[in-house]
């Protein structure tokens, strides 16, 4: 800014000092040649010798004049091009934080066009959680330093994306006379790095799976061959029930333990094609007792009893069995959970659960299925995480909507058998 300052100041000095110069030199000249000749008191000599003085000078004076222009001109035209093809949004506020300008990558970003902009200020555009840290970011542009802030954004469309956005004050004479900034989109970028933080979350929880997994099976196995033993040795039909109890009770937590070696590393799993409704019936008839303790009015509503998945049966029940659970826990007693299964777009199942408990807060909606994150007290965060991962390897999705105060609605989408 100074240096433009300056350079204004240098171009009307010089145009000064060459119209006095040069007046000097041709008052000085021609007065001379007049002298030498005689020639003196003549009007239209006068006449001409004033029309020859402006014709030179003009021209000189817009031949300099033109020059600084054109170089003015082709410097405008590198801005303005570095402004409009530059891929972050280039923004310029006044004091108040009203946009003056704006770039059209800035359009693209917001889904606003610039007529709009230029009647809306840049609080309009930031989320009301983020507005007080906003603030304080303008505070220090407000003192002449720069600043870099990272914020969310809501656009035209209604989403909400992440933004960071960097300012500068706009300096004029050792005056701050607006504010320019430049935003740029980092949601990929923030999706990306919470991929990547997941991911490392799981990677920790698979080792820890292996590790435990392979301790609990050891003592498991010595347990189940002493019961067979005993159960053998053992001639009392009424203690022979008691053995097949306990090997039972032994087997299932043995395959427990196998699917939770699914966080370990992948299994090679046998995909076959099962009645989806019959699977959802054997974890309900499991569970509905715990439904009934509580007076929770569990009701279903099955479109169809013969949908086929291509799946491994035993974890699509897991699953079912996490997200029955969920909502038993989520709703009060005398609550109500529905279930409902239904064709979804002509090639996947839709299998729905919804509930009218306290519901979840949206804020932690989207980090539902992280390793060791729970909204329950004494919950691990590893059933849902290990629900999404069994759904993934399906081909299928796991979409949790929810409101509070009214309920949770948890659909599993899975992609039909083609042989059904």
């Amino acid at each position: 800014m100074k240096n433009n300052v300056s350079r204004s100041k240098k171009v009307s000095f010089i145009i000064s000092i060459i119209y006095i110069l040069s007046s000097i030199f041709w008052v000085w000249t021609t007065e001379w040649i007049l002298t030498r000749l005689n020639i003196h008191e003549v009007f239209w000599i006068s006449i001409g010798k004033g029309c020859l003085f402006i014709l030179a000078t003009g021209f000189l004076l817009y031949k300099f004049i033109h020059k600084n222009m054109k170089d003015i001109e082709n410097r405008e035209k590198q801005l303005n091009s570095l402004v409009e093809n530059n891929m972050d949004a280039l923004i310029r506020l006044d004091l108040n934080g009203h946009f003056i300008s704006a770039n059209r990558v800035t359009g693209k970003i917001t889904g606003y066009s610039e007529e709009e902009l230029t009647n809306m200020s840049i609080k309009d555009l930031i989320s009301k959680e983020d507005l007080d840290k906003v603030q304080k970011h303008f505070l220090e542009i407000g003192k002449g330093k720069s600043s870099i802030v990272e914020c969310r954004c809501m656009i035209k469309s209604g989403d909400c994306i992440q933004i960071s956005m960097k300012s500068v004050p706009i300096v004029i004479d050792d005056k701050i006379v607006g504010i320019f900034v430049i935003v740029r989109d980092i949601t990929e970028l923030k999706d990306k790095e919470e991929l990547i933080r997941r991911s490392e979350k799981l990677s920790i929880v698979g080792e820890l799976a292996a590790a435990v997994a392979h301790e609990v099976r050891n003592p498991l196995t010595s347990i189940k061959g002493f019961l067979q033993l005993l159960q053998y040795k053992d001639s009392k039909d009424e203690e022979k029930q008691y053995y097949n109890i306990m090997l039972s009770e032994i087997e299932r937590i043995n395959l427990i333990v196998s699917e939770f070696m699914v966080l370990s590393k992948p299994q090679a799993i046998t995909y076959q094609n099962e009645n989806i409704t019959s699977l959802l019936k054997d974890v309900l008839t499991l569970l509905e007792t715990i439904a009934i303790v509580k007076n929770i009015e569990v009701t279903k509503e099955f479109e169809s009893d013969m949908i086929l998945v291509k799946c491994e049966g035993n974890q699509i029940k897991q699953v079912f069995i996490n997200v029955f659970k969920n909502a038993i826990e989520a709703v009060p007693d005398k609550g109500k959970i529905h279930i409902e299964v239904s064709q979804w777009k002509k090639e996947s199942v839709r299998i729905r659960f919804i509930d009218n408990g306290q519901g979840i807060p949206n804020d932690l909606l989207s980090r539902l299925g992280e390793p060791f994150y729970t909204t329950k007290e004494k919950g691990t965060g590893l059933g849902l995480m290990v629900s999404y991962k069994i759904i993934e390897d399906h081909r299928g999705s796991i979409n949790i909507k929810s409101e509070m105060n009214k309920g949770t609605t948890v659909d599993i989408i899975l992609p039909v058998s083609i042989d059904e």
